[in-house]
């Protein structure tokens, strides 16, 4: 069946009150749409008034900051009512959106008028339709009604003529009396007339019913959907017109659009560039250069002192700065070419920026902040040396320092790992040859201290030679249980023997007392040395361990190894001992000569030059 031969009429039988409510829910349905369109129309109109209202705002910001952002806060020539390029260009954006947003008023006025307006009023015609349909529809039913209840009264009447009719029957056999045939007769007549009646009506009733259900309905069934497609058609005619109506509206903010694209076109980043300059160029002289000031009470030139013993700081100054030179134009060298090549890469996208430019200028900038600071830190030493060789002249410049190496007080604990040399006692540096670096200049950023950071537990201050011969022992502080094979439990106060020192893992390899071999975590235990000594009464109850053991294959922690004696000069310095194993907190990475290191659960820095690795 084509779509043309569609009939609800001749498809559908008896379906009067179906169709009649599916036709006035799509009438109804036009309220929802009409409501759509009529809050469009409304948002429209709030989006134009709050669009109107920033543009004002930012008319007013731009002309509060139009002189500041064009030429600067000081500029040399006031550029009076001129603006900058980009200004202008926001100019014409604010103008255009200002535009927009009275566009908007007239698109929100189109939307209730033409829209808005045609949906009630189609809805309302379609409703008084669908209710003229309905009223036809009653009038049958009525008549329909009417004409059945005549016949069940011709069924009623009938019915009581046969039954007036067999009373007088009986009454004729019980006598047969001229007067009792008569009435007989007349009843008869009666009784058929009735029936003639009944059957009329019920004729006129059937014929009524096909002509209901076969004629009328079908008819009124096929107004409804003519009135159902109409409601559609017209339906479709409105919305596409709601389209047209944005589409043109769109059409003419494209159009202001286009004049915001023509005005960013002319936008050459270098105008704002070029304004800038112009108000703001001055006749510039460089800052004089830093001259020597002899001091009010000691006369004196602008020489360095080259006598002894003066010379032999600046020889070990010259020594430090043709260490770190090489160091710091290789480094020059490195970063330089890393951004050229990414400054070239970097500009070679800028005919095509997106937003991830960010990126490769960021990298750029960290490159170029390493290079800086790395060519400030060479031309430090370049200077120092060029002054040096030339006040010293035809001086010998050569620096040998040779530090005599102090036994370590510890020294038994680390097995025969450094040899004194045989010429007076003194020791060379084994990563070196024999000219030591001392670069002692501290670093000016502030350090902080990681006391705590590695919990070095083993307790180095005793030492006896029974503890030698005998091996380190240790004592348990916490209790421990194993959750593995390879670990061992442990009970506060026990005592064991050390099979296996910790070597940074955070875990210490023991045997107890009655052979078990395992580890244990060293935050846990105390080591010592020799005999142990008498378990510990805990009158205070099972004490609690730490919450956390270390991870089992941690990082490995890194150690140095002093080479000579020094001093601690301040709160956040360390004293080490030559043959001190020191476990490093922070390299010298940055060429400071300054390295962090903990010793005994103390933390704090010492010279780089006073250690090697361990």
């Amino acid at each position: 069946m084509s779509l043309q031969e569609v009939s609800i009429g001749n498809d559908l039988k008896d379906s009067f009150k179906p169709t009649s409510k599916w036709v006035n829910n799509g009438i109804n349905w036009i309220n929802d749409i009409e409501e759509f369109y009529r809050e469009r129309a409304t948002i429209e109109k709030e989006y134009a008034s709050k669009l109107s209202e920033l543009c004002k705002k930012h008319f007013e910001k731009k002309a509060k900051n139009s002189t500041s952002l064009s030429v600067g806060d000081e500029p040399q020539i006031t550029p009076g009512s001129l603006e900058s390029a980009s200004l202008v260009l926001w100019n014409e954006v604010l103008t255009q959106t200002e535009a927009i947003a009275e566009e908007k008023v007239s698109f929100s006025r189109e939307i209730n008028t033409k829209l808005g307006d045609n949906f009630s009023s189609l809805k309302n015609k379609t409703g008084r339709i669908a209710k003229q349909i309905e009223s036809i529809d009653e009038y049958l039913v009525s008549e329909k009604t009417k004409t059945e209840d005549e016949v069940n009264k011709a069924k009623k009447q009938y019915d009581s003529l046969c039954e007036s009719t067999e009373s007088a029957r009986q009454k004729t056999e019980k006598s047969s009396s001229e007067k009792h045939q008569q009435k007989l007769q007349e009843k008869e007549v009666a009784m058929n007339i009735g029936k003639n009646e009944y059957l009329i009506k019920i004729n006129i009733a059937n014929r009524l019913k096909d002509k209901y259900f076969y004629q009328d309905v079908p008819e009124l069934l096929d107004y409804f959907q003519e009135l159902n497609e109409t409601r559609v058609g017209l339906l479709n005619k409105l919305l596409k017109n709601a389209s047209i109506i944005e589409r043109n509206s769109n059409d003419r903010i494209k159009e202001k659009l286009h004049i915001i694209d023509s005005t960013i076109d002319q936008n050459n980043p270098k105008l704002d560039v070029a304004m800038f300059i112009k108000h703001n160029a001055f006749d510039w002289k460089e800052p004089q250069d830093f001259y020597f000031i002899p001091c009010a009470i000691w006369h004196d030139d602008e020489s360095l002192i080259t006598k002894e013993p003066e010379l032999t700081e600046l020889k070990r100054r010259l020594n430090v700065c043709s260490s770190d030179i090489a160091k710091y134009e290789d480094s020059c060298i490195e970063s330089k070419q890393s951004l050229e090549e990414l400054t070239a890469s970097r500009k070679a996208e800028l005919t095509n920026l997106t937003l991830k430019f960010d990126t490769k200028f960021n990298n750029s900038l960290s490159l170029l902040q390493r290079f800086l600071k790395t060519d400030s830190e060479r031309i430090k030493n370049e200077v120092e040396i060029e002054v040096i060789q030339n006040f010293a002249g035809d001086k010998d410049l050569s620096y040998f320092e040779v530090r005599e190496k102090k036994k370590s007080k510890f020294g038994f604990l680390r097995g025969k790992k450094h040899s004194s040399s045989s010429s007076g006692g003194a020791v060379a540096n084994d990563n070196s040859s024999d000219i030591h670096s001392l670069h002692t200049v501290k670093s000016g950023t502030s350090q902080k201290s990681h006391a705590g950071l590695f919990s070095l537990r083993r307790n180095r201050g005793q030492s006896n030679a029974s503890s030698a011969s005998t091996g380190p022992k240790g004592k348990a502080l916490y209790q421990y249980d194993a959750t593995g094979d390879d670990e061992a439990s442990i009970s506060p106060g026990e005592q064991f023997d050390v099979v296996d020192e910790d070597d940074g893992s955070g875990w210490t390899m023991i045997r107890t007392n009655q052979g078990n071999e395992g580890l244990v975590p060293t935050a846990y235990i105390e080591v010592t040395m020799g005999a142990p000594s008498a378990p510990s009464v805990n009158s205070g109850g099972k004490k609690k361990g730490p919450s956390v053991a270390p991870k089992r294959g941690a990082k490995r922690v890194q150690y140095v190894e002093a080479l000579y004696d020094y001093q601690a000069d301040g709160d956040d310095e360390l004293t080490i001992t030559a043959g001190d194993k020191i476990a490093l907190v922070q390299a010298d990475t940055d060429g400071s000569g300054w390295t962090e290191g903990e010793l005994n659960g103390v933390t704090g820095m010492f010279p780089t030059s006073y250690v090697k690795e361990a």
